[in-house]
């Protein structure tokens, strides 16, 4: 039923079966759309482009967004280019004056895990990652880490890259965590891969995805839900 949204890839590909629901998906005829219509508007509009990007394009995304994740107010949506951009604006938030505290598990993606291990050969952070195996008890052990330790930072992917577990009790984990910590959760792997709420959680936790994989969106598109009246915005 959907192979008419992606007429353009199967033109361009004749006879290949594609089974890789990944980055390296076909692209559905409305990404064409859109790249074309966003080099209309920067030569038709030229500086006057932006009023169309933040006045109706932007709120239109963060609307969808929104939308997929159960937000309560759309204007908690951020976007970015990539996922290592807003790891850098969350890691600019923890102290500075000391090695932060950092809690996490041992399969996080390479955007979050190569900056910090980076960060701690530095002196800059200080890691605790926890083991998935025994992904029967993994939710428990992590959110009662969360709970016994002093942590500036508690990171956790909502699906692991590495194997496709999926962590299913989020709002426990950030019900554990210390009242003053900061934390996110890594949805690149769960986003329109799965049906994602964050009804019980946004207001308390950051949340951040993109588009290049499940959503279909191609490069350059990802985005940071932030908790309303977050003190610290990245």
């Amino acid at each position: 039923m959907l192979q008419p949204l992606f007429s353009r890839y199967f033109a361009a590909n004749p006879g290949r079966l594609h089974f890789a629901a990944h980055s390296h998906h076909p692209w559905p005829d409305a990404t064409r759309e859109a790249h074309l219509r966003c080099w209309e508007d920067g030569a038709s509009l030229a500086d006057r482009k932006w009023e169309r990007v933040f006045g109706e394009v932007v709120p239109r995304a963060q609307g969808h967004v929104a939308r997929l994740l159960q937000l309560s107010d759309p204007r908690q949506v951020a976007f970015a280019p990539n996922t290592h951009e807003f790891v850098a604006r969350l890691l600019s938030c923890l102290p500075a004056d000391r090695p932060a505290r950092v809690l996490t598990s041992a399969h996080e993606f390479h955007s979050f895990r190569r900056q910090a291990r980076r960060l701690q050969e530095a002196g800059r952070i200080a890691i605790t990652e926890i083991p998935g195996e025994p992904w029967g008890t993994f939710t428990e052990r992590f959110a009662t880490a969360a709970s016994a330790g002093a942590w500036d930072l508690v990171w956790l992917s909502h699906a692991f890259f590495d194997s496709g577990f999926v962590v299913q009790d989020l709002d426990a984990i950030a019900a554990a965590a210390p009242r003053d910590s900061l934390v996110a959760f890594d949805g690149y792997h769960a986003f329109c891969a799965l049906p994602v709420d964050l009804s019980r959680v946004h207001r308390r936790a950051f949340y951040l995805a993109g588009g290049y994989k499940y959503a279909m969106s191609g490069e350059g598109a990802c985005f940071l839900a932030v908790p309303p009246g977050a003190t610290c915005v990245p």
